[in-house]
């Protein structure tokens, strides 16, 4: 349409383009070429915040989320528990966009992948998933009742209640009684930071056995 190739009933004919609606058309059509590999699932790390999860795809060539993921806290626990692991909590949300740049700067890479995948059993709650629970729960939180309807709400209250935090993203990590073995991690994408903040929960985790 930039280029005039394509034109309704209002426009004026065009006998050439200028410079500007040329470039635009160039940006365009670059940008266009750029997602086409992440309808095969190709990782797209300038616009990830901006996209639905990699592990939302149908095609997903990322090759650094093969470690084990769960989605509900109780079962993490327990399959850390009986492999002798440490758990490594991802407080997280659909609508996150910090969540998604996180997930895209640090969680990707070659290096962070391979130490969740050999040292954690990863846990990711989603705060805003908006699945009913089977059985709504009423909790009493600072003197009031509180009705948990949906997943989101569950999880979102087992934040707040346990770890006193409400932000997202939110990275905790626990033994196997559910004890925390390091300050938590918030939004930051150095790699090497978030690299050695597991490594320090690891080794605290080994010497609390």
């Amino acid at each position: 349409y930039l280029l005039g190739k394509l034109q309704f009933s209002h426009d004026s004919p065009s006998d050439y383009v200028s410079i500007p609606r040329f470039f635009m058309a160039l940006v365009s059509l670059s940008f266009a070429v750029y997602l086409v590999p992440g309808l095969w699932g190709a990782p797209l790390k300038s616009v990830s915040a901006f996209v639905p999860p990699l592990y939302t795809q149908d095609f997903n060539l990322y090759a650094g989320g093969d470690f084990k993921e769960f989605d509900d806290y109780d079962e993490g626990m327990r399959y850390a528990a009986e492999n002798g692991r440490p758990v490594l909590i991802d407080f997280s949300g659909y609508g996150c966009v910090n969540c998604r740049k996180m997930e895209g700067a640090v969680f990707d890479t070659e290096v962070i992948s391979g130490i969740i995948r050999d040292n954690f059993v990863l846990i990711k709650l989603m705060v805003d998933d908006k699945t009913d629970l089977a059985t709504p729960v009423t909790v009493n939180e600072n003197g009031k009742n509180v009705r948990l309807v949906t997943v989101g709400d569950k999880w979102s209250y087992l934040q707040r209640s346990k770890f006193a935090a409400n932000s997202q993203p939110y990275y905790v990590m626990l033994d196997n009684d559910g004890n925390v073995i390091e300050q938590p991690y918030y939004y930051d994408e150095n790699v090497e930071k978030f690299g050695e903040w597991l490594g320090r929960g690891i080794k605290n985790y080994s010497d609390g056995k």
